[in-house]
């Protein structure tokens, strides 16, 4: 295995670890960029490269060199734009798919021409009141009424032709009607009747849309039982345990903070603390979705797409609702918005998205302002701060004494790719119109740009991956997995040190972070939570190797201390608990009744033995039972009622069935998040019973 050497110096595998994190395996320019770069910076450049002491001077030293001039142009704004004739195609594509009844393939149609349709003219806006109107036929086909009436009311505010309303508002009243809102589907029929009035139907048609309407509305007296539709619920982060603590945002009161010089800042536990219960509840100060998710997933809350909206300039990113687009929108996406093809195109890797999202998010004069107290603040301390405070992921470790040259070299000019996207998004004063002005840096823009180099430090320790849970069959809990979707800072969850053999699990509900208990935690124990290798998959030499590379520290956690082994090395709970009831020595067995202790030579009865046993092993074989029957709730608590008994018997062992129970409780807690079920995440049956002429796009 890789060492380290006394003065830091970055191994190969550590070395290899480090540049995954600035950039990603597949090809980007970045690489090229850096290469160039390193290729015509003279060995007297590079000394005296490594002579600076802080990153405002690394910034500042490297902006003067010709080779990054030369090599880093600055860039112009650059994405896809709109364009009404593509909307339109793909309208006529959905058109055609939605009446051979191929509802799947219309949705996607739809969904690109919502995507493609310009926001800006209100001439062109037709173009996108048409798609939404189109797409909201489809989307009561597959049973989503609350995502039709959401389409129908976007559309009626983009222009939609007055002469065809009527249409909008029955098909309206109708999705009220299943989702058992009878007053808004009264209004919404009343409003379909007058609006008959200012259509260009023949009398004959005109009489018979009226009959229909008027039919549909008279029903509704009658019709107070809701369809199978589920109700949209938003999903409400849990309780905390004891409440929330007085200084450490977003954690529970059973937790407390340490420092020291070994472990740095890490949590114990103020009180006991049993399996299963919620220590921190955090959202992030920043997150970014993986580029390969763009299509699927909400670019602002990362929930799974069915109906997604775009961005009103460019159709490269989607959002689930208006509400997320428009707070992306009013922040960091419209800085963002003309450069997400610049970073996509670099190959930079999703902590470099992170180390700008930082900034983007925020409001430049907020940064500005804080700089003098950022520079002499105190990192270690664990005085009350509150989330947003950007004090709280600026004072996060970045191991810069660790550090070789040629890192900080590296991570210095990708922190001056990601300042010139910066410049170039308009989040600077000033736009740089000629090659002569880029050249020219202010003293705020360097501060801005050792900004960057810090983030792109301190995200390679403390950036966690977001995942959501999958599940492949609804009746089958064992056919889960998570799925990596994105990458987010939470500066309370970053206090939590590693452990091979961890306290906690972790689940999602959009990009907030929900960290539960996993088994039982003694008071004044450390709470660990686990940075990818865990002891029961990977073996002491592998989990050795991988935490000196990614993170730079040697494990000294009881399972690395103690060589545990992996499950199929582990002795089972019965070998374990026959034991002498009295010294917990081994058994030899004396006749079919009789039992003696080879330790204390005391005698025992065997049914004396094998009744607690027995017990503990029903109630284990029960938790995994339920859990596969899907009553998650009560496998909880018999997992957690488990988990305890056993470790108040066995301690500090390695029980293949404990583990097995733990695995199975960070299950179950896992479905507490955003959970995408394959089977059932769209139903494509048509809605039964509906007349022709609320489906017709």
């Amino acid at each position: 295995m890789d060492e380290i050497d006394g003065l830091g110096q970055l191994t190969d595998y550590r070395r290899l670890c480090s540049d995954l994190t600035l950039q990603t395996k597949k090809e980007g320019f970045f690489k090229d960029y850096l290469a160039s770069i390193v290729d015509q910076v003279s060995e007297e450049e590079f000394q005296e490269f490594s002579k600076q002491q802080t990153d405002y001077d690394r910034i500042r030293y490297c902006w003067t060199l010709p080779a990054l001039h030369k090599t880093m142009k600055s860039f112009r704004p650059s994405y896809r734009g709109k364009s009404a004739d593509d909307s339109a195609k793909r309208r006529e594509q959905g058109n055609e798919a939605f009446k051979e009844k191929d509802y799947r393939k219309a949705l996607v149609m739809y969904n690109q021409s919502v995507a493609y349709a310009p926001y800006s003219s209100l001439l062109e806006k037709t173009t996108l009141a048409l798609a939404l109107a189109n797409r909201s036929a489809v989307l009561v086909h597959l049973k989503e009424y609350r995502l039709a009436v959401r389409d129908i009311q976007l559309s009626l505010q983009s222009n939609y032709p007055e002469k065809q309303r009527y249409k909008l508002y029955d098909r309206m009243g109708y999705c009220h009607q299943q989702l058992g809102e009878p007053a808004k589907a009264r209004v919404a029929y009343t409003v379909a009747l007058d609006c008959l009035a200012e259509s260009d139907l023949e009398l004959h048609a005109l009489e018979n849309w009226r009959q229909t309407v008027e039919k549909s509305r008279s029903k509704l007296a009658s019709s107070s039982n809701p369809s199978n539709q589920p109700t949209t619920t938003v999903n409400e982060l849990p309780e905390l345990l004891g409440g929330a603590h007085p200084t450490i945002p977003n954690a529970s009161r059973n937790l407390s903070l340490k420092v020291d010089d070994n472990c740095g800042r890490y949590y114990v536990a103020a009180d006991d603390i049993k399996p299963g219960q919620t220590l921190v509840c955090e959202k992030p100060y920043a997150a970014c979705l993986l580029p390969g998710k763009f299509t699927s997933h909400c670019h602002h809350c990362f929930v799974r797409l069915i109906a997604p909206l775009a961005c009103v300039t460019c159709r490269g990113v989607f959002y689930c609702s208006v509400e997320c687009r428009d707070e992306a929108g009013s922040t960091y996406h419209q800085y963002e918005c003309g450069i997400v093809d610049i970073l996509t195109a670099s190959g930079s890797s999703i902590l470099s998205w992170i180390a700008l999202r930082i900034l983007t998010k925020g409001k430049l004069e907020d940064f500005l302002a804080a700089r003098e107290q950022l520079e002499k603040g105190d990192g270690m301390r664990l005085a009350q701060q509150r989330a947003d405070d950007y004090s709280c992921i600026y004072h996060l470790a970045t191991l810069s004494h660790l550090r070789s040259d040629k890192d900080f070299f590296d991570r210095t000019f990708m922190a001056l790719f990601l300042f010139q996207c910066l410049r170039a998004s308009g989040f600077l004063p000033t736009r740089h119109r000629y090659e002569e002005d880029a050249l020219n840096i202010t003293d705020d823009e360097i501060f801005v740009a050792s900004l960057l180099l810090r983030h792109l430090q301190l995200l390679q320790f403390n950036a966690h991956e977001i995942h959501e849970f999958v599940q492949l069959n609804e009746k089958n809990m064992r056919s889960t997995k998570t799925a990596y979707i994105g990458v987010g800072i939470y500066p309370t969850v970053a206090f939590f040190n590693h452990s091979c053999r961890p306290d906690v699990a972790r689940y999602f509900l959009g990009t907030a972070m929900v960290i539960t208990s996993s088994r039982s935690i003694r008071r004044g124990q450390m709470v660990a939570e686990n940075y990818g290798p865990i002891f029961t998959h990977k073996h002491l030499a592998d989990r050795q190797q991988s935490l000196l590379g990614r993170y730079w520290f040697q494990c000294q956690c009881p399972a690395c201390k103690n060589d545990w082994p992996i499950y199929d090395g582990m002795p089972d709970m019965e070998s374990v608990l026959i034991c002498c009831p009295l010294c917990r020595g081994s058994l030899q067995s004396v006749n079919s009744s009789y039992a003696r202790c080879t330790k204390c030579k005391k005698q025992s009865l065997w049914e004396a033995i094998r009744r607690p046993v027995d017990e503990i092993s029903s109630l284990y074989q029960t938790g995994m039972r339920i859990m596969d029957l899907g009553q998650v709730d009560k496998a909880i608590h018999v997992l957690g009622l488990y988990i305890e008994m056993m470790e108040t018997l066995v301690e500090d062992l390695p029980i293949r069935e404990l583990f097995l129970a733990q695995e199975a409780l960070r299950l179950c807690l896992g479905t507490y998040g955003t959970k995408y079920v394959a089977t059932s995440h769209l139903s494509f049956k048509a809605a039964a019973g509906n007349p022709d002429n609320k489906t017709n796009a």
